[in-house]
């Protein structure tokens, strides 16, 4: 992984004279080294996070990044958030940083961007509290401007800085990403960078304590994931796997296609440092509206088999297969 970081610091500056299409760095950047960086993240959490290079799309970016991502939050730069080495646009300074998606934020907030990406900077640097040691939520500075560059450092949560010239060890650098990575994974079961207070909770239930918002925030979350909620759907089907309702059937043209789609891990008996399952074929069901809250509702049923058994649906279960 050292060596990986240390060719693109090396060769960026002079490869970006040339063209972008089919340079030999670019591709490093794209596929070399985020393999590398994900046999090291593999070897410490396991197979769940995806990783993945830019070093611009379609001309040379300014930044140049590898990232880390859980794809129970984001699995792209332009959204949610993640863990990133930001090489400066000078080459002199690498960011191991947990940072966030600059695009959608400004798409929404527009002139306000910065602001906003501060401001969820500093919630998850409250939530995290104390860093391990050598992690350090001080501003990180590119070396350049402009909408991204800009972004990122208005999104740096926290990290490590080194200086490429004298670059850690191989050890170290590990050492480093897990770390990071824990955080990650801890700053997302303590509610991310999304206000509790503000969130979209309305089939939580009044009395539910902090650590129950926060997992029904988290489940919400994974299932709301526009990409992971087509997957699922292409793979499971579009009639619930609850009570047997199917949505076109019922209404017709309108009803196409439409199902709501239910993570089935119980993230409050995961192991801490531990990626949320995400298997779209077996982590998952696809619910009607009703079934979907019923597996929500506290002391409700966790399982397909347990709210197929809850009493009278095996007899609507019975109705909608005679349909």
């Amino acid at each position: 992984m050292r060596n990986e970081l240390l060719r693109i610091a090396a060769e960026f500056t002079i490869e970006t004279a040339k063209n972008i299409t089919d340079n030999a760095l670019a591709a490093f950047i794209r596929h070399e080294a985020p393999s590398t960086v994900k046999a090291v993240v593999d070897g410490l959490f396991g197979p769940g996070f995806k990783v993945g290079g830019s070093p611009g799309q379609g001309n040379w970016a300014r930044i140049p990044w590898i990232a880390v991502f859980n794809p129970a939050i984001t699995t792209t730069a332009t959204r949610g958030y993640y863990v990133v080495y930001l090489f400066s646009a000078d080459m002199a300074r690498l960011y191991l940083t947990l940072n966030q998606g600059t695009t959608a934020i400004e798409q929404e907030f527009k002139s306000r961007y910065l602001s906003e990406l501060e401001r969820r900077a500093q919630l998850g640097n409250a939530r995290l509290g104390k860093l391990p040691p050598g992690m350090s939520n001080a501003a990180i500075d590119l070396a350049s401007s402009g909408t991204l560059p800009d972004g990122y450092e208005a999104g740096h949560v926290c990290g490590y800085s080194y200086d490429l010239a004298n670059l850690p060890s191989e050890a170290v650098l590990a050492r480093h990403l897990g770390e990071i990575l824990s955080c990650y994974l801890m700053l997302d079961t303590l509610g991310g960078l999304t206000d509790l207070a503000a969130a979209d909770d309305d089939d939580a239930e009044e009395g539910d304590s902090i650590d129950e918002r926060r997992r029904y925030r988290q489940h919400r979350s994974i299932e709301r994931n526009p990409s992971t909620s087509r997957k699922v759907k292409k793979a499971l089907g579009y009639v619930c796997q609850g009570c047997g309702f199917d949505f076109e059937k019922v209404y017709g043209e309108i009803g196409h296609q439409y199902i709501e789609a239910h993570h089935l891990i119980q993230l409050g008996n995961l192991p801490p440092n531990t990626v949320v399952p995400m298997n779209v074929k077996t982590d998952f069901a696809v619910l009607c509206a009703n079934c979907h809250r019923m597996m929500h509702r506290n002391n409700g049923p966790t399982t397909l088999a347990d709210l197929k058994a809850v009493h009278k649906l095996p007899a609507l279960i019975e109705l909608f297969d005679n349909k």
